[in-house]
């Protein structure tokens, strides 16, 4: 979707139990439809009390479509998903071209979504499981979502409806003549929906971000998961830097991938030598994916900033043109690097001292890229 459309409101939804807390109440009060589509759905507290909803809006008549990736939620028992089924929830897996006993390649189901009634739908990186919700003592980890209303959400829903009848060649809309990166001011509550899919040759993401790192001109903040930038991107980073804006980088401490996290410090220490502050979020794992540009432009959703998410994966953003949500949202995120975060410098970091440590990150950093390199050759 290359079209800014107007919303009728857009509200920041944070992991934790106000990202659960929406999702419920979606589910609750829909009346005609309900899609959710995840990457990951695990059978615990958190997943059943999800499932509940599901079972309640299905028994009131509503249609209940529920697609989960069926790598990241292969270990739902088979009694868990017929018993969704059973309440009349429509329930599939999304299947991988290539499936080799417990190997699975070519694509995966990334994107996380949910729409209710055509009217309501909540966009971001937040899966269905414990460890983003939280439990006593234990903290959600760190993500984000947009909660959208609006005759917007119709895309969405033709978007999930094509998902779960693997229609995913359907054009449902024209192109226009030229996509642009941010629509004629004055724009307010405007949103577009982004989608990264190899299979169809749609990038729109990754076009998202490298344009809006290229477009910055005085902020830029970028808050990523498991971080493998490519090239261009990096060349971009820096370019930013030069030109005087004020880039910031927002990465996890705690990781659930030790090699991820440690090809992070080997760039973490390439972007403080070009200039780019970078801050570490130490409670719990950061998983969160979201771009704020000068104070007026962002994106948000299940896009990882890696080949994964650019040559693998269904990804979906929403880029949001409102100068209004992108302030609020950014103050947010400035108050969460000012005082529950760790700024990294060449001085807080003791690795960064020890040519061990360097090496090592240096080992893990091209080690990972070279085996993305592998794995998904270069497509144009």
């Amino acid at each position: 979707m290359n079209t800014y459309l107007p919303a009728d409101s857009i509200t920041a939804v944070h992991s934790g139990s106000d990202y659960f807390t929406r999702l419920i109440h979606l589910l609750d009060e829909a009346r005609e439809v309900v899609h959710v589509q995840v990457y990951i759905y695990v059978e615990d507290d958190t997943g059943r009390l999800v499932a509940d909803a599901l079972k309640r809006a299905a028994r009131r008549g509503v249609q209940v479509w529920v697609v989960a990736d069926g790598h990241g939620s292969d270990k739902l028992s088979a009694a868990f998903v017929q018993d969704l089924r059973n309440a009349g929830v429509g329930f599939r897996f999304f299947k991988h071209i290539i499936s080799i006993r417990q190997w699975k390649g070519g694509r995966t189901l990334h994107q996380k979504v949910v729409v209710a009634d055509r009217r309501r739908a909540l966009v971001g990186g937040i899966n269905i499981a414990d460890k983003y919700r939280g439990s006593a003592g234990i903290p959600a980890w760190l993500d984000f979502a947009v909660l959208i209303e609006g005759t917007v959400c119709r895309h969405l829903d033709d978007l999930c409806e094509d998902v779960y009848r693997h229609q995913y060649w359907k054009n449902r809309s024209p192109k226009p003549d030229k996509p642009v990166f941010l629509p004629e001011a004055p724009f307010k509550n405007l949103v577009r929906f982004r989608l990264n899919d190899w299979l169809r040759r749609k990038t729109e993401v990754y076009q998202s971000y490298t344009r809006g790192i290229s477009n910055a001109r005085q902020s830029l903040v970028i808050v990523a998961s498991y971080l493998l930038p490519g090239r261009m991107v990096r060349a971009r980073l820096a370019a930013a830097a030069r030109r005087g804006v004020a880039v910031r980088m927002l990465l996890t401490g705690p990781s659930d991938l030790p090699l991820a996290r440690r090809a992070e410090q080997y760039l973490t220490y390439w972007m403080l030598g070009k200039g780019i502050r970078v801050f570490q979020w130490e409670k719990s794992v950061m998983h969160g994916k979201t771009i704020l540009v000068d104070g007026h432009w962002a994106s948000i959703g299940s896009y990882n900033i890696n080949p994964l998410s650019r040559f693998r994966s269904l990804e979906l953003n929403v880029d949001i043109a409102d100068p209004t949500f992108v302030r609020d949202f950014g103050a947010y995120l400035n108050d969460l690097m000012a005082h529950q975060c760790v700024e990294v410098t060449r001085d807080n970091m003791p690795e960064f001292s020890s040519r061990r440590h360097r090496f090592k990150a240096w080992l893990a950093y091209y080690f990972s890229v070279y085996l993305m390199r592998f794995l998904f050759p270069r497509r144009r």
